[in-house]
């Protein structure tokens, strides 16, 4: 039988997936960003009337009109655990749903989780097969664990997924068991345009990257205000867990050439990619990109093998000894930490390597402006990036080193950085602490 013949014979509809494969009391993948929303809402559906139960379902990061707030199931009926929360994910964390639980981990760490929980299915979107019958998984780092570690695929295939090239993103027809053919929109990440304040977090990392850096972004206000500094720039290089629109306009104008990397030179690496179809269009069997799973693009000490290397995240908030809280409000899951420990780790060792936290220095709530400078971290927030780690941090208002620092002298740092309207309180409570004298 050719893989054509095999093809045909395991497609399936949506219902068939459920008479046949996912009938309840299974572990299942069902990915994240560029998800399978038609058989995931299938699933939930099922779930909330009493027909499927006994389901622990593993993700993060669902796009499209997915809910989980008004679920009313116990634990035991349906969990989610995700590793990475977007809105909907928050929307189930505000709403106390008990049906929805983070599982930290680091993004370098993703797939061996996923090949260990023991995984009934993976349930995917993929491209339809080439001409040597290879679907592709499109640009997406995390689900490659799942797919070596689960019993069962299922492929839902969307034509409009891109295909990318990579270390392990074809998969052949023969390995998958179903297919169900469904097209359907892609997640579309639209960033407002940066603030005057984020234009000049921008400027000062910036001034501080050179001709030739190999530079790892993110998304976000700071980050397309960085890109747009950096057209002026020269052979630099990419190396990132995120490829995002931001990089395209560089890619476009060769300001990334690739041509200076020490390590896989001559393409863009990355992890994964969400944004606006301008980038799918880019991405879609580009031959500069290199899609490579999170265990190589995430894995600190391949990270480090980038000279240069200019590594910018962002946080939630950061306190005078230079402990990082990026994925929580007080005890309030709101994101992840990503891969920002990752890169964290690897853009210290790298040899000429800076890593940046980049924040402006106030966040804007309905009781007026709090400083993401602070005294302590919220209790109950999560730390992200140790302050064993951390170099530089970045406001609208400066950059401080704080790598080798003292706690005095982080403290005096961090401060001068600071929203003016909070410094002398920063600075009372500093000396309370012991930090200052």
């Amino acid at each position: 039988m050719d893989w054509q013949d095999e093809y045909e014979r395991k497609k399936i509809t949506v219902n068939q997936v459920f008479e046949q494969h996912l009938t309840g009391n299974q572990k299942i993948y069902t990915g994240g960003l560029h998800v399978p929303t038609t058989i995931i809402n299938a699933l939930i559906d099922r779930v909330a009337t009493g027909a499927l139960t006994g389901i622990d379902l593993f993700g993060n990061w669902m796009n499209g009109d997915i809910t989980f707030a008004g679920l009313d199931v116990t634990p035991e009926q349906f969990r989610y655990h995700t590793y990475f929360a977007g809105p909907n994910e928050r929307t189930g964390f505000a709403n106390g749903s008990r049906c929805v639980a983070h599982i930290p981990v680091h993004f370098s760490d993703t797939n061996r989780m996923l090949e260990e929980v023991g995984l009934d299915y993976a349930v995917v979107q993929m491209t339809p097969p080439d001409a040597q019958g290879n679907c592709n998984i499109g640009p997406l780092g995390f689900e490659q664990g799942a797919l070596r570690g689960a019993k069962h695929i299922i492929a839902q295939i969307n034509p409009r997924l891109p295909r990318v090239f990579g270390d392990s993103h074809n998969y052949h027809v023969s390995t998958i068991d179903a297919f169900v053919m469904q097209e359907e929109l892609l997640e579309d990440v639209q960033v407002p345009a940066p603030t005057p304040e984020e234009a000049k977090v921008a400027e000062f990392i910036v001034n501080r990257v050179n001709d030739g850096d190999t530079i790892q972004l993110g998304i976000g206000g700071i980050i397309n205000a960085i890109a747009a500094g950096l057209e002026s720039k020269q052979h630099l290089g990419c190396f990132t867990e995120m490829f995002s629109d931001a990089f395209v306009e560089l890619q476009q104008k060769g300001v990334i050439d690739n041509s200076r990397k020490n390590f896989m030179p001559g393409v863009s690496v990355a992890g994964y990619s969400t944004g606006t179809q301008r980038l799918y269009d880019f991405i879609h069997e580009n031959p500069s990109m290199y899609y490579t799973s999170y265990e190589t693009v995430c894995n600190p000490a391949l990270i480090a093998k980038n000279d240069n290397l200019v590594s910018v995240n962002t946080a939630v908030s950061i306190d005078l000894t230079g402990q990082v809280c990026a994925e929580s409000i007080g005890a309030r899951q709101y994101s992840a930490s990503g891969g920002q420990f990752d890169f964290v780790r690897g853009v210290k060792n790298s040899k000429g390597g800076r890593g940046f936290i980049a924040v402006t220095s106030v966040a804007h709530t309905k009781n007026g402006p709090v400083s993401k400078i602070v005294p302590t971290l919220a209790p109950g927030s999560a730390i992200t990036s140790l302050r064993n780690d951390v170099h530089f941090i970045a406001t609208e208002y400066g950059v401080v080193d704080l790598r080798w620092a003292d706690i005095p002298t982080r403290a005096q740092r961090l401060i001068s950085i600071a929203h003016p309207d909070f410094r002398d309180e920063l600075t009372y409570e500093a000396k309370k602490l012991g930090f200052l004298y």
